[in-house]
């Protein structure tokens, strides 16, 4: 077996590393490819940071309709579930028992109803006949009388059995629903955060089987400052469609970009102890990643309308908890670290403070995470430099 020359091993590594990078042929040193943007000024309305959290949509308890042992439960801790699908499964034996018995007490009453209902038609014929005579001295009042009574019970009695069919179907219809319920449904899209009991378990009524938590959209709860009161306000997307609301910024510190909003409330009510109001925006949850308990942050309206300084959201970089942008000033260059103070954010970029930082500024967006301002790079969507004022060094 060939052994590799021990330069060759020392090299390839080197040579891995460096396969990113471009050799500048002016400076003959090694340049990290970058993208750039542009600085600009634009009109905002200026925002105020706050604080909140995420909460489901619906959170609660399924459980049980009926008592009995539980003979199944599907699912546990962890799991997701669709609305309608089977949770849990109640004995339903003895249910099934008392429905039999129902519809055999049903089929009794409807043979009453029969035989009553033939009964009365004779004892109807009998008053009838009975009417005819009585005036030719062939029949007695008394004997009509009882004629009249006779008919009179058919009829109570053919009405008496037709309420206990309507008894007895109702009672079905009650089992029918009963043994419904001995089947737990998922009532919405879920998560299974907990699940109380186990197969074997003897269960009665509102017993807890399993806790969910709703997927899809979350609630972000934020404590706004009364102060704000007129900035916020509830805002729903119009004529049933989804657009996303533009009053309020939601992020997250699990996600590097700010989440969709899909509608926002404004609670009619103050916390008395810190004098906030609460503005409840409801944000999308594609993928999955937030849960409910998670801390977010917001960005509401706090005034008018101003020109302000603004960078691409991914220019920004946080070290040592000081915000920066580093600037390029020519295609082929070291790029200057410019400190900023960030003043808000919108929904793509970052309203800025910084004395260093010019209109029309190449910033870098892309490749600046690990960046030192020596290091040379080269930009790989070369903007006009000639056209461009540059903040001088």
């Amino acid at each position: 077996m060939k052994r590799k020359h021990p330069l060759i091993a020392i090299l390839l590594p080197i040579s891995l590393a460096a396969s990113n990078l471009i050799i500048s042929p002016r400076f003959g040193q090694a340049q990290t490819p970058v993208r750039v943007a542009e600085v600009r000024l634009e009109k905002l309305q200026q925002r105020q940071a706050v604080t909140g959290s995420l909460r489901a949509v619906a959170r609660g308890d399924v459980a049980a309709l009926e008592s009995g042992r539980l003979v199944q439960l599907t699912v546990r801790a962890g799991d997701t579930v669709s609305k309608g699908e089977l949770i849990a499964r109640v004995d339903d034996r003895r249910l099934k028992s008392e429905r039999a018995a129902a519809e055999a007490d049903r089929r009794i009453a409807e043979a009453d109803l029969k035989r009553h209902k033939a009964t009365g038609k004779l004892a109807a014929r009998n008053l009838a006949r009975a009417e005819s005579l009585v005036g030719q001295n062939a029949v007695s009042e008394q004997e009509v009388d009882r004629y009249r009574a006779e008919a009179a019970i058919s009829l109570a009695e053919i009405e008496a059995a037709q309420r206990r069919i309507d008894r007895a179907t109702q009672t079905i219809q009650l089992l029918d629903v009963r043994l419904a319920d001995t089947n737990v449904m998922a009532p919405y899209d879920a998560s299974v955060v907990a699940r109380h009991v186990e197969p074997g378990d003897w269960v009665r009524p509102g017993d807890k089987l399993v806790t969910l938590v709703s997927r899809g959209p979350l609630e972000a709860w934020l404590e706004v400052p009364e102060r704000l009161a007129a900035s916020i306000r509830s805002d729903r997307p119009q004529n049933g469609t989804s657009g996303t609301v533009s009053s309020v910024v939601v992020r997250s510190p699990a996600l590097d970009h700010p989440l969709r909003v899909l509608e926002t409330k404004r609670l009619e009510d103050v916390n008395p102890r810190v004098r906030t109001m609460r503005l409840i925006a409801k944000v999308e949850n594609r993928d999955g990643v937030l849960s409910p308990g998670m801390s977010i942050s917001g960005f509401v309206p706090s005034g008018a309308e101003q020109t302000y300084l603004t960078v691409p959201k991914d220019a920004v970089v946080r070290r040592s908890g000081q915000p920066t942008v580093f600037v390029v000033n020519e295609q082929d260059s070291a790029p200057q670290q410019v400190s900023i103070r960030v003043l808000f954010e919108t929904s793509n970029r970052v309203a800025v403070s910084a004395p260093n930082l010019r209109e029309g500024s190449q910033v870098i967006v892309e490749g600046n995470e690990r960046l030192l301002p020596s290091q040379l790079v080269k930009v790989t969507n070369p903007p006009k430099f000639a056209d461009v004022k540059i903040a001088q060094r």
